[in-house]
């Protein structure tokens, strides 16, 4: 079937439609890809930096009659992050007891997670909501695994690695399992000891997933890799960019994000615009640059149209992203436009 497309405007564009065309702003930059699929928060986006109108695709006759689309909602998406939430957690502890790894369980996470491929919006959003310090690593197990399939989906992998990269996301930190909570909570400053412990848990999830056959060995060796980097400076083995799989390579980038946007038992999280500065600018032979080149590009077209309190204490819209400089977006105020690359006094402050 030939696919069609309408040009609709804004106000009667609904949840679970598709774009039918790259959107742009009035500045010519790109704000959504064709075949994006809206939610509610992406709608009101569009309507907050000045889109008036934009192409939908329109694949079946009845899709102009009753705007009834909730697959892609937030409120669905939500019932399922907690759904799968729960069933991570229960995986964690039932390693902690002793069991071996339950690998039906985790693929129908996966499963639910590889289904969410199209919703990339709720899947950033959420992941840079308030969650609870106590639960940190269930929601950063599933966080990361949402992170690796759509990097994967931008790398343009085929669905073979991208459910793999999926697989290798959510078990990442399944070491983690086999260290205190004690520990893992410890909201003061660990010891050289306890440090060291902390860092075996990438070893202890290789352990607990080579037990299973069938888990893929290119996912237990990103399990087993996750903290190594490209100059070497990290751990267990240290480890250089060469002699890592694409799968490690990712849940790195894909790891540090979301752990530096959560709140932490020993700190608070930072803004996203926070940690695109740290990435883009302090993470030169740390990180994979092809990799997170290709994750700043796409994941910051996601915060234009975000409402934003400035340090100033004034209330704005972000309008455009300084690909030189992410962290430092023009943002309007009121009918002033204000590029905080240029400015020396004004920064984001929150998210509102």
């Amino acid at each position: 079937m030939v696919r069609k497309k309408m040009l609709l405007p804004i106000e009667l564009v609904n949840p679970g439609m598709k774009t039918a065309d790259v959107v742009f702003n009035k500045e010519g930059n790109i704000l959504l890809w064709d075949g994006v699929a809206l939610d509610s928060l992406t709608i009101q986006r569009l309507k907050n930096v000045g889109i008036d109108e934009i192409y939908v695709q329109l694949d079946k006759p009845q899709e102009m009659s009753g705007f009834n689309y909730d697959e892609d909602s937030p409120e669905r998406f939500r019932v399922e992050y907690k759904n799968d939430l729960n069933s991570t957690k229960q995986i964690f502890q039932s390693i902690s007891s002793g069991r071996r790894i339950d690998v039906e369980a985790t693929d129908k996470i996966v499963d639910s997670i590889v289904k969410k491929s199209e919703s990339n919006r709720n899947i950033i959003d959420t992941i840079t909501e308030v969650r609870s310090v106590d639960e940190y690593t269930y929601y950063h197990s599933i966080n990361v695994s949402m992170l690796c399939m759509i990097i994967g989906k931008w790398l343009r992998l085929d669905e073979y690695h991208i459910r793999n990269l999926t697989q290798a996301g959510l078990l990442h930190d399944i070491g983690k399992s086999k260290i205190s909570p004690e520990l893992l909570n410890k909201p003061g400053k660990l010891t050289e000891d306890e440090f060291n412990e902390m860092k075996r848990h990438s070893e202890y999830g290789y352990n607990i997933v080579r037990e299973s056959e069938d888990v893929p060995p290119e996912v237990a060796k990103a399990i087993l890799t996750h903290h190594e980097k490209e100059d070497g400076s990290g751990y267990p083995m240290g480890l250089t960019g060469n002699q890592l799989n694409l799968y490690s390579k990712i849940i790195t980038v894909a790891d540090i994000f979301d752990a530096m946007t959560a709140n932490r038992s020993y700190k608070s999280k930072d803004t996203p615009f926070k940690v695109f500065e740290l990435m883009q600018h302090g993470s030169f032979g740390v990180l994979d640059p092809i990799v997170l080149n290709v994750f700043l590009d796409n994941i910051t077209t996601y915060y234009i149209g975000a409402k934003v309190l400035l340090n100033t204490g004034e209330n704005g819209v972000v309008i455009f992203m300084n690909k030189s400089n992410l962290s430092r977006p023009v943002v309007q105020v009121g009918d002033r436009y204000i590029d905080t690359s240029v400015s020396k006094i004004v920064r984001i402050k929150e998210f509102i």
